[in-house]
């Protein structure tokens, strides 16, 4: 996740839970060894996030939301690992940049929170054709203006309602015309109901 850019799908998995099943089985230089692969990933993307305000350091590229809930999954573990609690607020930032503290004020998940401010208007059958709104869904999330800009396919439907947010560095939209920043992914809500049930 150090890299700035990646093809689709490139490095999975985004958090390689076999360190975190292995490290009760070894020795201890052995476990030294896999909180080290753990760490040496959460520093870089830690060192990153020091460069915006929301302090998150994964890269923007496509589904940018699996990385941000694969690093956080990543520390949960290297906490219960070693109990080294150093990079727990790099965490808490993440998460709730998944919240809705971000430049769009939006959560990334369908329906969460109720009443709350959420992506709506998804790329996604049962909303768009059925009309209804699947809770939880994690939606892919902002991606480099770089990367938007060159895509194929994409015109929003509507107004851009964040428009005065959105920078010359990273987008986000809630627009079903948007299927790079606002569809809902299978994947992406797998890890983050491994996240969930980790962080509580």
């Amino acid at each position: 996740m150090e890299h700035d850019t990646a093809e689709h799908y490139e490095f999975y998995p985004f958090t390689n839970v076999g360190h975190f099943a292995l490290y009760p089985l070894v020795d201890a230089k052995i476990r030294t060894q896999l909180a080290n692969y753990y760490r040496e990933g959460i520093e870089r993307i830690v060192s990153r996030g020091q460069e915006n305000p929301y302090r998150i350091g994964v890269p923007f590229l496509w589904c940018s939301n699996n990385l941000v809930v694969g690093f956080i999954t990543q520390v949960i573990l290297y906490e219960r690992m070693t109990g080294d609690l150093r990079y727990h607020s790099s965490m808490v930032a993440h998460r709730d940049w998944l919240l809705g503290r971000n430049p769009w004020g939006t959560s990334m998940f369908t329906g969460i929170p109720e009443g709350g401010k959420f992506p709506e208007d998804v790329h996604l059958p049962t909303v768009q054709i059925l009309k209804k709104l699947v809770p939880g869904g994690l939606v892919d999330g902002p991606i480099a203006a770089k990367t938007y800009n060159t895509l194929r396919g994409l015109h929003l439907n509507q107004p851009d309602e964040f428009a005065e947010f959105q920078t010359t560095e990273v987008v986000y939209h809630d627009d079903v015309g948007d299927y790079s920043t606002n569809e809902p992914t299978m994947d992406g809500t797998a890890d983050a109901i491994l996240m969930f049930a980790l962080w509580n």
